[in-house]
């Protein structure tokens, strides 16, 4: 439901504009309304809901020209007691009628099934006396006084029936004239009114910012094992609680910011001076002021719109809502009211009113001490050796006795916008999650738009809208640790051969129909190389054997030495080639540790040795069901009698 009963507010003369393009950020919306209106002319524009932001609304035309725009401010309707009433009696009237009606189509419908049933008949056969003898032209007479009462009674029934309708169309009118008079529900907005001059045809768009409005993006991957095809397709979550849905719009989300700075800050005279003599400046004391207290609590008091509501509740057949608290007496009020007939009732009803406890008057609000703010400060030491250069000290500064050290060097304390170079009072820092399309997308301005025309409703959760999708070639191999886990880990390197940035975002990962996980994007620019992970690949099995030879060295003193030799299997059970990389390592000593030695002895084939960290690597690539065995060979030597212990430091 658009707009949550606006409508209700808005003029008649309000032209269809339907939104047809929405821009969302970060945090907010740029949506456009169009209209296709004849010119010169006024253009009143589909009421906007609260969550616009006012400054941004603008008003352009194609084939006409803008010479003023109106915003206008719409308040949720005033209860009016005095046209209620009226339209109670104007309700009632028409009950009365309705009743009458009624009544009269009931009796002419019984007046109409008793003539229908008249015919004629023969006497009954009486065997004592001869049987009469019949007039056959007293029928016709019969006949037609029949005719003419029934033709009579049916044109009186069918008269019944339209004003029964006409009567019924009127009530309708009244009972929805009665709910939006009655209806505490209608909401706020803003009437937008264009006044266009020219000749023709014009259309004319409507722009303005919504708060309440965002998306977020994800990513699809999905690899193509046969093909070494991944597909990549960005979507964005969106979402908005604006009070309005955009039905059947062009979507284009986008990770800028909109700049909401209409004037650049003012850089202040920066002045630095000395101190002559330290004046005593006296520091105002904040005090704390009792709250006042609640007042007590008053006793609701029916009013004559409550009355009056009640009574259109009951003459429309719906509840509307309480204004007021329910008071116990107020059922003897309606049933008082309800009447509406004597002088007598209304006599009562004043006593009652009379009779009924008044709330004291809530106590005088005390006015609070006031309080000064405590300046804001900055102590500098003007001969600490941290500072680079030379600085004076300024004129006038205030000095409390505390500045003085025990070292005696002087600190000042000074009001630190006399000299600073912060930002001015009003600027705030914006600040985005790490979800957020500013932050994913690391300061580029991207827009990507919808695939089609998109129905994104208020406050309904969020919607998946298509962006962008690519296929893109990929390496696929499979990265093996056979010291932590038996399985292969899929992995695909791809490389983005589009000319856009794409941020990041989560992503789901899948291997043909099969889900694979999911993982985390970062930001990938042009040309930018991409790793992957897609899973495990549970048919590549490897088995990793260690075998040890102690032994002592040395004349005088001896040393123990621990060789280790490492072999890995690795099976191809597919059908066709796969690229591996296998990765293991050999331990290494702690810096302080001079006694201790550890050394690579050989590897075969030979692997990519990185000596800070001990890291092996071996990439090759297995034929269809080929089997290759790897190996390598370290030394670890330490003075006789040692006992080793392994500790696992990250890098």
């Amino acid at each position: 439901m658009t707009l949550l009963l606006l409508t209700s507010l808005a003029s008649l003369g309000a032209v269809s504009a339907p939104v047809t393009q929405v821009t969302v950020f970060t945090d907010q919306a740029r949506v456009v309304r169009t209209a296709q209106v004849p010119s010169p002319g006024a253009v009143e524009f589909p009421p906007l809901p609260d969550t616009i932001d006012v400054s941004s609304v603008r008003v352009e035309a194609q084939g006409g020209e803008v010479r003023r725009v109106d915003l206008e401010r719409l308040t949720p309707e005033a209860f009016r007691t005095a046209e209620a009433r009226a339209l109670l009696a104007s309700l009632d009237a028409v009950d009365a009628e309705l009743g009458r009606l009624s009544k009269e189509q009931v009796a002419l419908r019984e007046h109409r099934d008793a003539l229908t049933r008249l015919h004629p008949a023969l006497p009954a056969i009486d065997h004592v006396r001869p049987a009469p003898k019949l007039s056959p032209g007293g029928w016709a007479a019969a006949l037609q006084f029949q005719a003419a009462q029934l033709e009579a009674a049916q044109k009186r029934l069918r008269d019944v029936e339209l004003a029964q309708r006409a009567a019924s169309r009127k009530r309708e009118a009244l009972v929805e004239k009665a709910n939006r008079l009655g209806n505490p529900e209608v909401r706020s907005g803003w009437r937008v009114t264009a006044v266009l001059a020219g000749g023709g045809a014009a259309t004319v768009s409507l722009t303005y910012l919504v708060r309440q409005a965002r998306w977020t993006p994800t990513w699809d991957v999905q690899l193509d094992p046969e093909k070494n095809v991944v597909t990549v397709s960005l979507a964005g979550l969106v979402s908005q609680e604006s009070l309005e849905d955009w039905d059947d719009a062009q979507l284009t989300l986008s990770t800028a910011i909109p700049s909401a700075a209409v004037k650049a800050p003012k850089l202040l005279t920066w002045k630095i001076g000395t101190t002559e003599r330290f004046i005593p400046t006296p520091s105002p004391v904040q005090e704390f002021v009792r709250a006042v207290p609640t007042p007590a609590r008053t006793v609701p008091v029916r009013t004559e719109e409550a009355l009056v509501r009640g009574w259109l509740a009951q003459s429309v057949g719906r509840a509307f809502p309480a204004t007021q608290p329910e008071d116990p007496a107020f059922e003897d009020e309606l049933r008082i009211y309800d009447k509406r007939g004597t002088a007598e009732e209304r006599s009562r009803e004043r006593k009652l009113s009379k009779s009924r406890p008044v709330a004291p008057p809530p106590p005088p609000m005390a006015a609070p001490a006031p309080v000064m703010p405590s300046p804001v400060s900055q102590s500098i030491d003007f001969e600490s050796e941290e500072v680079d250069g030379d600085l004076m000290e300024p004129q006038s500064v205030t000095t409390s006795a505390s500045s003085f050290g025990a070292s005696g060097r002087s600190r000042t304390e000074q009001p630190v916008a006399a000299f600073s170079l912060m930002p001015p009072p009003g600027y705030r820092t914006p600040s985005y999650g790490a979800d957020s399309p500013v932050t994913l997308a690391g300061g580029y301005d991207l827009s990507f738009a919808s695939r089609q025309r998109e129905t994104i409703p208020s406050s309904k959760g969020a919607r998946r809208v298509a962006l962008w999708s690519q296929q893109w070639p990929v390496t696929v191999e499979r990265r093996v640790y056979p010291a932590l886990a038996k399985e292969a880990y899929l992995s695909a390197e791809l490389k983005n051969p589009s000319q856009q940035v794409l941020p990041g975002g989560p992503a789901t990962l899948s291997v043909g129909a099969d889900p694979a996980g999911t993982a985390r994007l970062k930001l990938v620019s042009p040309r930018e190389t991409v790793t992957l992970p897609l899973g495990l690949d549970r048919a590549i099995k490897t088995v990793r054997n260690v075998q040890v030879v102690d032994a002592t060295e040395g004349l005088i003193t001896k040393d123990d030495v621990s060789t280790y030799a490492v072999s890995i299997e690795l099976v191809n059970p597919y059908r066709t080639a796969v690229s591996l990389r296998v990765f293991d390592q050999w331990p290494l000593a702690q810096p302080n540790q001079k006694d201790l030695e550890t050394k690579l002895l050989e590897s075969k084939p030979g692997a990519i040795q990185d000596a800070a960290t001990g890291k092996l690597e071996w990439r090759l690539t297995l034929k269809p069901n080929e089997k290759q065995t790897l190996t390598f060979n370290y030394q670890v030597k330490r003075p006789r009698g040692w006992k080793l212990y392994q500790q696992e430091v990250r890098p």
